[in-house]
């Protein structure tokens, strides 16, 4: 009944969202004067009542499962976007259609549909949160996994709305198919069938993103099969991702300029002498050797104090091991360790990208001793170009294992989109700004 409520509750405030980008579109057409004379902007009646916007929207929203299934913030936004556009296109379809369109402004309709891919997202995130608040939103699941990080994230997430209960008095269970046998699967699959009427599955494989993958029905086999496609290996993403990045990274130039001055006065009070640049070889695409640079960070006579600090703390080598850096590096300076935990040190790289060598997004620039301890994923990693962020910066950072990081990265170069890219582009600045696992 709850749960009725609260979908019943988002549809209601998915309306309201509507009407007020159309509200907010209409008077930023009129104060900033953007129309032409054949495409009157007319009274803000005619939008905010024209009861088609709203059937379009709200069904585009049903069709995309939004308010069947419980996705996380940024899948639910993807879809959400992704629906506005079908809308945008249908909702102008049905204008031109019935000869109306020239009685509208298309500025007033266009700037509609781009408030709303951030009003609606935003009103489901603070109804998510309020309904967790007082109960609305809870509903009770039980997750059969080894794997505590799922667990965590299911019950951690607040978006999702699950709460921990047993498996008898649980409305959706996740099962977690790692580990187990087919016979296995299809028994707990029975015993789960008669008693719920939803149930998850975690695949097996979990380096691939299957929310974008297809599934092909074979009906006289019975058989599902499910279609996965490298979006970067086609030559055409490859172009679309490139020429993204070099427009932001034109952007993001005249902002970087001041900062890259702050840095380097700073640098300079320290150690009035010494490099400002370190550079270094890293692994590019296809293995192709790339020299990377960044701020410097450590003192110039960095060996000889490391080599003495390993003597008198020998369980940092083993750290090294681990997470390939050290947990207390005497080599780093202040403005190195202020410039490293804020991740200021790699914005030299941006030199990378426009040389052509780096992407804003992808995975780590990995050194050349790494290689070996990469193993059998390599190729997969190279794949594509090396990023100044990625998923494992984003990801916790110095709190991450190397193997996971690399895990990661087979997971960004398997699953790539635009959507992907923003989304890292977005936490990124979040990780800089809050320092969220940096080192």
């Amino acid at each position: 009944m709850k749960n009725n409520l609260s979908r019943l509750v988002l549809v209601g405030f998915d309306i309201i969202a509507i009407y007020v980008s159309i509200v907010i579109s209409y008077y930023m057409v009129m104060y900033f004067g953007v129309s032409f004379e054949y495409t009157p902007v007319g009274d803000l009646v005619k939008y905010t009542d024209k009861l088609i916007v709203y059937v379009l929207v709200i069904t585009s929203l049903f069709g995309l499962s939004i308010y069947k299934y419980r996705h996380d913030f940024w899948e639910e936004t993807y879809l959400i976007i992704k629906s506005l556009v079908l809308s945008l296109f249908m909702v102008l379809s049905v204008l031109a259609l019935s000869n109306t369109i020239d009685n509208y402004s298309a500025f007033v309709v266009l700037i509609s549909f781009c408030i709303m891919a951030f009003i609606l997202p935003i009103f489901k995130f603070i109804l998510k949160k309020r309904f967790s608040v007082f109960g609305l939103w809870a509903k009770k699941a039980t997750v059969i996994s080894g794997n505590s990080d799922i667990v965590n994230e299911i019950f951690g997430n607040k978006y999702l709305g699950y709460v921990k209960s047993s498996q008898k008095n649980s409305d959706v269970v996740f099962m977690d198919t790692v580990g187990s046998t087919k016979v296995q699967i299809e028994e707990k699959l029975n015993s789960f069938m008669h008693a719920k009427k939803e149930i998850i599955f975690i695949p097996l494989l979990n380096s691939f993103n299957y929310a974008n993958a297809g599934i092909i029905e074979i009906f006289n086999s019975r058989v599902n099969m499910i279609v996965l496609e490298n979006a970067l290996l086609s030559k055409r993403n490859i172009l679309l991702k490139q020429t993204a990045e070099m427009f932001l990274s034109l952007f993001l130039v005249p902002l970087l300029i001041p900062v890259f001055g702050i840095i380097i006065f700073l640098m300079r009070k320290e150690e009035p002498k010494g490099s400002i640049l370190f550079r270094q070889d890293r692994m590019g695409k296809n293995g192709k050797i790339f020299v990377c640079y960044k701020f410097r960070s450590m003192r110039e006579d960095g060996d000889e104090v490391l080599t003495a600090y390993l003597q008198e703390h020998p369980q940092e080598v083993e750290n090294y091991n681990v997470y390939h850096k050290y947990a207390n590096d005497p080599r780093i300076t202040k403005v190195g360790n202020f410039m490293r935990r804020t991740s200021l040190d790699e914005l030299p790289q941006i030199i990378n990208v426009f040389k052509g060598e780096m992407s804003l997004i992808g995975p780590r620039p990995y050194m050349l001793n790494e290689k070996k301890k990469i193993g059998s994923k390599i190729d997969m990693v190279l794949a594509v170009k090396p990023g100044i962020s990625g998923l494992w910066q984003v990801s916790g950072r110095s709190d991450v294992d190397f193997h996971s990081r690399v895990d990661m990265d087979v997971y960004y170069t398997r699953n790539w989109n635009l959507w992907l890219d923003f989304v890292i582009f977005l936490k990124t600045i979040k990780t800089v700004f809050f320092r969220e696992g940096a080192s």
